[in-house]
């Protein structure tokens, strides 16, 4: 088999950073369809719209409105208290359904899926899909500095919302209501608006202030416009599957239907797997999917639940994978990842089998992740190979009816 690494270094030296939607990302997709149409005669490409730098306005976009809101807050609280409300809304839809509602306010571009299928030579049992991803992110340098915090750091600010939310309703009932009691310590007047300070309300906004210094530090250390590699987040992946591809020209499952898909707009929130599963919910009703992340850097091991999402996947399938490993004299920790959700978890929300196997260094954190040195000279071919290995077993294990 040829070195793992020559698409990735291809991809890499070629095509430079592909942003969902960009044109190193349609060039990315043309070179991975010509590699799947190697192997498969069966190769679909599937359009959908994205915004490439859909998480970076999502954030930019909640933190002014929380700006905005601690400014009214002093001014007209009522409204206050509907900016809170709408980046609550927003923040919510966002994170837990998948509906960005700021990339409404802006220009969308298109990416693509790309779908190579393998029919089994015998009668179908099972439908198994390998993915990964073969868009690449932007550099987070928060990441570098204090990874481990990012996700206290994002919630700390969003708690602070709620506080502003609280304060800013007593604030309004001190504001329509004076006699309601709530003891008013001074005010003052800026121009033509008086501005007052009342004990209680403004006690709880002390936490939301907090709360935006987070806002802007999460901000400062988020949203760069530099475009990374992505070497190993996530042309590792794109790489496992085209040695996947070319194992199963020379040796077609027998009872097993693959798939593999390099699922593009990864990176703005999950878009194109997202996108698939939504169109195919009930063709997928036996389906199985083990999907790649980070394969390059770290230790080999299974992500079994995404907490930012609040994203469980299958314990059997978990399980399985580590038994498979086990017979391979690998020991495939099942871990939780605080921070980043995966392709995996588009299935595994909507009740699908779904796990990914992916490599984590210190904390249970990705090595490399969003940083500048996220390219294929840092990119460790051994484990690649590796997950080669254990993939292949995977394959032979399924097609005996072990899982």
């Amino acid at each position: 088999m040829k070195s793992m690494l020559d698409s990735i270094k291809y991809i890499s030296d070629n095509f430079g950073p592909r942003i969902a939607g960009s044109e190193a990302d349609h060039k990315a997709i043309e070179y991975i369809e010509q590699q799947f149409r190697s192997f498969s005669s069966d190769v679909e490409l599937e359009s959908f719209p994205v915004v490439g730098r859909s998480l970076q306005y999502l954030i930019q976009f909640l933190v002014w409105g929380y700006f905005i809101s601690t400014v009214f807050y002093f001014i007209l609280p009522p409204l206050a208290i509907f900016i809170s409300i709408l980046m609550l809304l927003i923040y919510y839809l966002a994170r837990f359904r998948d509906k960005n509602l700021v990339n409404m306010l802006v220009k969308k571009s298109q990416s693509k899926n790309v779908i190579a299928k393998f029919s089994p030579t015998d009668k179908k049992k099972k439908l198994l899909i390998f993915s990964g991803h073969h868009d690449s992110a932007f550099h987070m340098p928060l990441f570098e500095k204090n990874v481990a915090k990012v996700d206290l750091i994002q919630n700390g600010a969003i708690l602070g919302i709620v506080f502003l939310l609280v304060s800013g309703i007593w604030k309004s009932i001190a504001f329509f209501l004076p006699s309601a009691g709530i003891v008013e310590l001074f005010s003052y007047n800026v121009g033509v608006i008086s501005i007052s300070w009342w004990i209680l309300p403004d006690i709880l906004f002390i936490p939301a202030l907090f709360g935006l210094i987070l806002a802007f530090y999460f901000l400062s250390n988020m949203v760069t416009k530099t475009p990374l590699i992505g070497a190993n987040d996530n042309l590792t992946s794109v790489s496992m599957l085209i040695a996947i591809g070319n194992y199963l020209k020379e040796n077609p499952p027998k009872n097993l239907e693959v798939r593999l898909i390099s699922f593009g707009g990864e990176e703005p929130g999950l878009v194109g797997s997202t996108h698939y599963v939504n169109k195919r919910l009930n063709e997928l009703n036996d389906v199985i999917n083990i999907n790649y992340e980070v394969l390059g850097r770290g230790t080999l091991g299974i992500i079994s639940k995404e907490r930012d999402n609040n994203v469980i996947h299958d314990e059997e399938l978990v399980v399985f994978i580590q038994e498979v490993g086990k017979k391979l004299e690998m020991e495939l920790r099942a871990i939780q990842i605080h921070y980043g959700n995966t392709d995996a978890g588009s299935f595994s929300k909507r009740g699908f089998k779904g796990a990914t196997i992916a490599c984590y260094g210190k904390n249970n954190v990705f090595d490399l992740w969003h940083s500048t040195e996220d390219t294929d000279e840092n990119v460790d071919e051994k484990l690649l190979q590796e997950a080669y290995k254990l993939t292949i077993a995977i394959i032979k294990e399924m097609e005996t009816g072990a899982f």
